[in-house]
């Protein structure tokens, strides 16, 4: 099993524990604090255009933004699976308003540029 990019063993099964998924991500190496934003570019189908910036570093949500930048992303577009994990581990472990809005725009099939700055 697959979430975030990090390998779960088999025997895990498909419900992996919250608590796992965020032990990974603060093991991961990667140094959050060498990031001070995401910018993400939202893009609907019929051509719409928004940027985006966030900057909630205490979240969750940036901790696996700021992973996916670094380690997981071959482009700068978002796969849709690692948006919508994000989104949903994010609705269970922050509470702030901009991340629950960010995380409403990742559930929807919009495409996503990501840069971090």
């Amino acid at each position: 099993m697959f979430i975030l990019g990090f390998h779960f063993p088999a025997d895990m099964g498909n419900n992996i524990p919250d608590e796992k998924v965020v032990e990974k991500l603060e093991n991961s190496g990667v140094d959050f604090d060498s990031v001070n934003e995401i910018k993400l570019i939202s893009e609907t189908r019929e051509g719409q255009k928004e940027e985006i910036s966030y900057t909630k570093k205490d979240t969750f949500l940036f901790k696996a933004l700021v992973h996916y930048v670094k380690e997981v992303a071959t482009t700068d577009y978002m796969i849709y699976t690692n948006r919508y994990q994000m989104s949903e581990l994010s609705k269970k472990l922050d509470s702030d308003d901009e991340t629950m809005a960010l995380c409403k725009k990742f559930d929807s099939m919009s495409q996503f540029k990501i840069t971090a700055a």
